[in-house]
This record gives structure tokens, C-alpha cells and sequence, in this order.
């Protein structure tokens, strides 16, 4: 209705409205950003989360190496691991249902480091004169007997000789990790022009059980002498075993 709009003397009410929500824009120009409810988040922030979860399973990791290897596996208990990281039970159920899915993680952090050193080690064999003398020499003089682990892990086979669920966990780790050393020696074999005369999953079982043994042996003798041979023992072994394996 015309005359109401404009009444004298009734000043004009605030407004009530909330002004408009923002965000402040934390990701430099270049991140990749998300608008997520009108904000802008970056990708780094977003993946902030998995990142603390990631350092917490390997915190956890850590202190059940050094726990399992003090006290053995079938003694030390979760509140053992937790103390030792300093976290709560809370912060160990979050990531791992039980003790032997721990070892699984365990088992397969420790293998795949040591797996990734041999390949490394591998690389450029091919330029040797003498390859497979190379690839021995690197591999024995990357590796040493890791007391720690070389005990974590005897300890873990003795308790899946017990219990059948823990020797099937174990069966299909220690699979996957002899797959992936054939691999390795298929790969190797390749690059230096030679073929292997038996299969490379069989040559990858007696590689390791080589290793294995020589390895229970060095933790098992303190002396320093008493290891070095045990080493210069897995070289001559190792070259036996690697030259009747192969023809050019």
C-alpha cells in the first residue's frame, strides 16, 4: 500500500540476516583444491588424516619389533606394544585387530625393505664382467644379520608350527615373497643373457632357505669371526648354487 514504506519517524530495523559464512583459502595457488561447503580445502589437508594414521601403524610397527624381539611374541601382549609406542589400546584396535595380523604388517614392511635393497643392488649387473660374482658380492655386502629380526621371525614360525591359522597367514606371506624373488632372479637372468635351468620359484626356495639358515647361525654366535665365516660360507654356496642354475 503506498504511504506505508515511507512513515516518518520509524527508523529502518537491522537486518538479522548472518553474514556469509567463509573459509580462509590455505592452499597455495598451485595445490590441487576441492570446494567442499563453499570452502577451500586442500589436498594435503584432506589427506592429513591418512597421514597420521600411516605414522601411527609404523610407530606401532616399530615398538613391536623391538617388544616381539625383547620379550618373544607369544609373551608380549598389546598393552606391552602400546606402552612401548605410547599409545592406547584405542590407538591399536583402530589399526590392527590382533597380534598376529600386527606380525602380518611386521612381516610384510621387513621383507618388502629388504626385497627393494636387492633390487637395487641388481641394477647394472649386466656391465660386470662376471655378473652373477656381482650380484653375490652386493647382495652379502648390503645385508647383515638383523639380530632383531632374524629373532622376531624364527620366533613367529615356531608359534605357527602350533597353530594352524598362524601357519596359513605365514605360508601365503613367505608365497608372496618367494614370488617376488623369482622375479628378481627372472629379471636378472634376462639382463645378463643367461637362462635358467630350473624353475625360478624352485631357485627362489633354496635361495632363501639358504639365507635363512646362514642367518640363524650369525645371530645365534656372537663372535665376530664366527660371522664372517658364516658370511663367506653363504658366498661360496651362493655362487655354487647360482652358476649350476644357469647356462649362457
Amino acid at each position: 500500500m503506498p504511504g506505508r514504506a515511507g512513515r516518518p519517524g520509524r527508523p529502518a530495523r537491522p537486518s538479522r540476516r548472518a553474514p556469509p559464512r567463509t573459509c580462509p583459502t590455505r592452499a597455495p595457488v598451485d595445490a590441487p583444491a576441492y570446494r567442499i561447503h563453499s570452502c577451500i580445502v586442500s589436498a594435503a589437508d584432506l589427506d592429513r588424516p591418512g597421514r597420521r594414521r600411516a605414522a601411527t601403524v609404523e610407530r606401532l610397527l616399530d615398538a613391536a619389533l623391538e617388544t616381539f624381539a625383547e620379550v618373544g611374541f607369544a609373551a608380549a601382549t598389546v598393552e606391552d606394544v602400546c606402552r612401548r609406542g605410547g599409545f592406547t589400546r584405542g590407538a591399536f584396535y583402530s589399526s590392527f585387530r590382533t597380534k598376529d595380523e600386527l606380525f602380518a604388517a611386521l612381516y610384510a614392511r621387513e621383507t618388502s625393505r629388504e626385497l627393494a635393497r636387492v633390487e637395487q643392488q641388481l641394477a647394472g649387473i649386466e656391465a660386470e664382467d662376471d655378473p652373477i660374482a656381482a650380484a653375490v658380492a652386493r647382495c652379502l655386502d648390503t645385508f647383515r644379520a638383523d639380530r632383531t629380526w632374524v629373532l622376531v621371525h624364527t620366533e613367529y614360525a615356531l608359534h605357527a608350527a602350533r597353530h594352524p591359522e598362524a601357519a596359513a597367514a605365514l605360508r601365503e606371506h613367505t608365497g608372496a615373497v618367494r614370488a617376488r624373488v623369482a622375479r628378481l632372479v627372472e629379471d636378472a637372468t634376462a639382463r645378463v643373457g643367461l637362462r635358467l635351468t630350473v624353475p625360478a620359484e624352485h631357485l627362489a626356495r633354496m635361495l632363501l632357505a639358504l639365507h635363512d639358515g646362514v642367518v640363524v647361525s650369525q645371530v645365534t654366535d656372537s663372535a665376530t669371526d664366527t660371522a664372517a665365516a658364516g658370511t663367506d660360507l653363504e658366498r661360496t654356496a651362493l655362487l655354487l648354487l647360482l652358476r649350476s642354475a644357469v647356462s649362457g
